[in-house]
């Protein structure tokens, strides 16, 4: 009988936990991610809006290994710790943008402008050590019908919830002829697995994900303007997983016990 009552128990902890640590945004933004597509290719024929205003297409920009980084400009939540993690790694890789690979960053919201992008670009920028580098990072805009075709093709997910984007965090590897080589989720990442990355999309050379939980175990704090460890929302999936492991050992110990009791 107290094996019975041990499950509700258990059971309302979870959920109390759960709604503790997460709020709706972020349980609905968990469950959007990217459909994976190494092997596959980009849209190529996409038109975006660049920096001059002018209209290109997207062949004619990846010309070499390039990082593509999907967001919106005016996103409250990861976007901007993710673009300062670009940033980063744009001052750490011993690569040279526009050299050795493209850095190319497009807003999946229609309604934004470029004039809104230059200037997002140039607040990163000016937190850059190699401002140089920093010119030939990318960014566009487009309008709706592109932007479904290149989000479509890379397979990023999203939804617009009360005047928000629910979407993956991450970046996608693409080899010059628009191959999808890797995804690399999260908000910062090292600056070895850029470069290796790099080096494999340069060769064609298909990679696994990495980085798949540090949208979860990190949160940004936009005053210190750095990455903080969420203590709150790791100690509740750790809590959880000790209380389900704690109810799995008294379940089991009972049954033992009571067929020890029969012998």
């Amino acid at each position: 009988m107290s094996q019975i009552k041990l499950f509700p128990a258990l059971f309302f902890c979870l959920i109390s936990i759960e709604s503790f640590s997460q709020t709706p945004l972020f349980d609905r933004q968990m469950q959007v991610s990217f459909d994976e597509k190494q092997g596959q290719f980009v849209a190529l024929d996409v038109k975006l809006v660049n920096e001059n205003g002018d209209t290109v297409l997207l062949k004619d920009v990846l010309d070499k290994p390039a990082i593509l980084n999907l967001v919106y400009y005016e996103c409250a939540g990861t976007c901007s710790p993710l673009m300062f993690g670009v940033s980063k790694f744009i001052d750490e890789v011993d690569l040279k943008p526009g050299k050795d690979y493209e850095v190319i960053t497009v807003s999946f919201d229609p309604s934004e402008k470029i004039d809104l992008g230059i200037k997002k670009k140039a607040a990163y920028v000016n937190m850059m050590k190699n401002k140089e580098a920093a010119k030939d990072w990318h960014f566009f805009v487009s309008d709706s019908l592109n932007i479904a075709k290149l989000t479509k093709s890379v397979g990023f997910n999203y939804q617009k919830i009360n005047n928000q984007y629910v979407h993956p965090t991450g970046l996608i590897a693409l080899g010059p002829n628009g191959k999808i080589i890797r995804y690399l989720r999260g908000i910062e990442f090292l600056p070895f697995d850029i470069k290796i990355t790099m080096v494999e999309a340069a060769k064609g050379k298909i990679g696994p994900s990495i980085n798949r939980l540090l949208a979860v175990c990190y949160s940004y704090d936009s005053k210190g303007n750095q990455f903080v460890f969420n203590v709150t929302r790791v100690s509740a999936i750790l809590i959880s997983f000790i209380l389900v492991l704690v109810f799995i050992v008294l379940a089991f110990s009972r049954v033992k016990i009571k067929s020890s009791i029969k012998r």
